[in-house]
């Protein structure tokens, strides 16, 4: 391993908030890489060339100081890594004051490094996975190449598995998107109910993937109350917005169908920042796949006379959402029977087309989805 500046500087910065002692980190070359004193980066450290020789401690006294090049009166100790000298860290001062940190120094420096290096592994093995699932999703049928890739990974491409996507709200500040990362890899790892089968990773700006082992998924509402109750924490303690998006279909070997479910569902659930489940959707599937531009044309040719007409349009929405219950449609208006007849005999005037009959719901039910999918606003139910 070779001790990089950007760890060094990682080294300086952790240690000197626990010590006020000057500190250097020397590299293999002798040149001093990071140091409290920014004027000494770069310069070359005899006593730190020592070290790494002997691999021992070295103290040094204001004569040492004086004959060896770039040095001043302290301690300097060899960084140890798998047994091998790989840099020096030293501590300035007079020898016998900063003796007593200079154990302390060496131990947090190796800790430091080695979560370092941990740290690093995760992140080799997350991008491996990122980029195993990422090519499974986009294939249509798996050779044996790819099963031992995924072995030796520790992905059994045989398991069935549901896909669930996730996307924190994009409005959120930048800060906060980049604190969702860590926070929702955290809540997986130890919240989470979950088989030692399934995987959870990053999947774009604000976006992660949860792999779920749907062999052991023997319960789909157990699962609906774990993403509730992921939904809710983050919604509860960071006021981050998630939608979650949850594929259907299982099939050992394939992994595009539930993925393309999931993204569907997503797309649905963004617009409210909720759990949506592909089987639940029905009329969105299709309105989903309908353009901007003929969405706008049907909304126009459907709801044009009474578009500005909140009371009205509010009174259409109640009337299908109570099941053309005239009396429970009334209650939740808080209007009377006959009010609510004048009302649907007016949307019937101005719009040409009748509410109350089959053709009428089915226009009105897609104009109203229609508008409601491009964020108009449509009063809703009090109640």
């Amino acid at each position: 391993m070779q001790l990089l500046p950007e760890l060094a500087k990682k080294i300086i910065h952790e240690v000197e908030s626990v010590m006020t002692e000057q500190l250097i980190v020397v590299g293999g070359q002798g040149i001093i890489i990071a140091s409290t004193d920014k004027n000494r980066i770069g310069s070359f450290h005899e006593g730190a060339t020592i070290v790494m020789k002997s691999g021992h401690k070295l103290y040094i006294s204001d004569e040492d100081a004086k004959r060896l090049k770039g040095v001043k009166p302290g301690i300097n100790l060899p960084i140890y890594y798998n047994k091998k000298v790989i840099g020096v860290i030293g501590i300035t001062g007079t020898p016998s004051v900063v003796e007593p940190y200079a154990e302390l120094l060496r131990r947090m420096t190796e800790l430091i490094i080695r979560e370092a290096q941990q740290k690093e592994k995760e992140e080799w093995e997350t991008r491996g996975l990122e980029a195993f699932f990422y090519e499974w999703i986009h294939i249509q049928d798996v050779d044996q190449e790819f099963i031992d890739r995924g072995q030796i990974l520790g992905v059994s491409v045989e398991i069935p598995y549901i896909c669930v996507l996730f996307q924190v709200d994009v409005h959120h500040r930048d800060e906060v998107l980049r604190e969702a990362q860590p926070l929702m890899t955290d809540f997986f790892q130890r919240s989470f109910e979950r088989d030692p089968t399934d995987f959870f990773i990053r999947w774009g700006n604000g976006q992660f993937i949860l792999i779920k082992n749907a062999k052991n998924n023997n319960s789909p509402t157990k699962l609906s109350r774990e993403l509730a109750k992921w939904h809710q924490y983050f919604k509860k303690h960071y006021g981050i917005n998630l939608a979650v998006g949850v594929g259907k279909t299982f099939e050992p070997f394939k992994m595009n169908h539930t993925y393309n479910e999931a993204k569907k569902a997503l797309k649905v659930a963004q617009k409210h920042h909720e759990i949506v489940y592909y089987e639940n959707l029905l009329l969105d599937i299709v309105l989903e796949e309908i353009s901007a531009k003929t969405r706008q044309e049907f909304i126009d040719r459907i709801l044009s006379e009474i578009q500005s007409d909140q009371e009205l349009l509010e009174t259409i929405h109640i009337y299908y959402k109570h099941q053309l219950s005239i009396k429970d449609s009334a209650d939740a208006l808080h209007i009377h029977i006959n009010t609510l007849h004048y009302r649907l005999n007016q949307i019937k005037e101005l719009t040409g087309i009748n509410p109350k009959c089959p053709e009428g719901i089915t226009l009105f039910l897609i104009a109203l989805s229609l508008l409601k999918l491009d964020n108009h606003s449509i009063n809703q139910d009090p109640n």
